[in-house]
C-alpha cells in the first residue's frame, strides 16, 4: 500500500510516499502556496492509497487538499489528532486541543524510538521545547519564536538593531564586536539558552540527563551549534503519524 504523508507546517510543507519497501518519494512546498490552493506538479502526480497528514497551518491548507483528493476516488483525508493516551504517551494539556498536532507526533515519534526522559525540539517558525520522562509522561513545554520571527523584531521595533541575516552551520557564538554579529550570534544563542535551561528542568530533582531530539525547518543548523549530545531527525513529524494514524 502506498501512503501519503503530509507535514504542514505554517511556513513550509514537507511530503513523502510511503511504499511497502519503505519511502520512494519526498518533496515540499512554501505552504503559502498550498492556501492559495496551488499544489506542486510531483504531489500532484502521486497516486496514493491512503493520505495522512499534520496540520497546524488551518483549515485552508486542509480544504486545498480535499479539493485535491476529490479527484482520487475513495480516498480521504486523514487528519491527525492529540488523542490521549497513545502510543505510551500521555499529554500534559488539560485540553489537548490547545496542544500543536506537530509537537504531538513528535513525541510519540521520540518514545518510540527509545522510551527515555527526553527533550523534543522542533526548530521551525516557532521553535517548540517538549519535556517527557521515561514513562512516556508529557511534562509540557515551552514555545519561542523562531529565529525569523525574531529578526523581523527586531528590525520592526528597533531604530539601530538591524542586521543582514548571516546564519552559517557550526558558525561561531563567541561575543559579536559589532551589530551584525551581534544580532546573528544573539538570535541561536537565545534557543539553545532555552534548550539548556529546558533539560535542567528535567534533571533538577535528580534525573538522568534527557535524549535530546532536534527537529524542524532550521533542526540541522541548531545540530551544527549544539554541544549537546543529539539526535537530529528532520522527518520526526512524520514519523508520528504511523502512531496516531496507523
Amino acid at each position: 500500500m502506498s501512503i501519503l504523508e503530509l507535514d504542514i507546517g505554517n511556513t513550509r510543507t514537507k511530503w513523502r510516499l510511503l511504499e511497502s519497501a519503505g519511502a520512494a518519494l519526498r518533496g515540499g512546498t512554501d505552504t503559502a502556496e498550498l492556501r492559495s490552493g496551488r499544489l506542486p506538479e510531483a504531489l500532484v502526480a502521486l497516486r496514493p492509497q491512503r493520505v495522512r497528514a499534520a496540520n497546524v497551518a488551518g483549515a485552508a491548507a486542509a480544504a486545498a487538499l480535499a479539493d485535491w483528493m476529490r479527484g482520487l476516488p475513495g480516498l480521504s483525508l486523514e487528519l491527525a489528532q492529540v488523542e490521549s493516551p497513545c502510543a505510551g504517551v500521555t499529554c500534559a494539556y488539560r485540553d489537548t486541543r490547545r496542544l500543536g498536532v506537530d509537537r504531538w507526533l513528535a513525541l510519540l515519534a521520540a518514545h518510540h524510538r527509545n522510551p527515555v526522559p527526553a527533550l523534543v525540539v522542533d526548530c521551525g517558525s516557532a521553535v517548540t521545547i517538549d519535556l517527557l520522562d521515561a514513562g512516556g509522561r508529557h511534562l509540557g513545554g515551552y514555545i519561542l519564536p523562531g529565529l525569523a520571527p525574531m529578526r523581523r523584531a527586531l528590525d520592526r521595533d528597533t531604530d539601530a538593531v538591524k542586521a543582514a541575516e548571516l546564519l552559517n552551520p557550526g558558525m561561531s557564538l563567541a561575543p559579536g564586536r559589532d551589530t551584525d554579529a551581534a544580532v546573528n550570534r544573539g538570535l541561536p544563542l537565545m534557543v539553545l539558552g532555552a534548550i539548556d535551561r529546558a533539560s535542567r528542568e528535567l534533571v533538577r530533582d535528580g534525573g538522568p540527563e534527557p535524549e535530546l531530539w532536534l527537529t524542524g525547518g532550521d533542526g540541522l543548523f541548531f545540530s551544527s551549534l549544539c554541544d549537546r549530545s543529539h539526535q537530529l531527525i528532520p522527518e520526526l513529524v512524520l514519523d508520528g503519524l504511523a502512531l496516531s494514524n496507523p
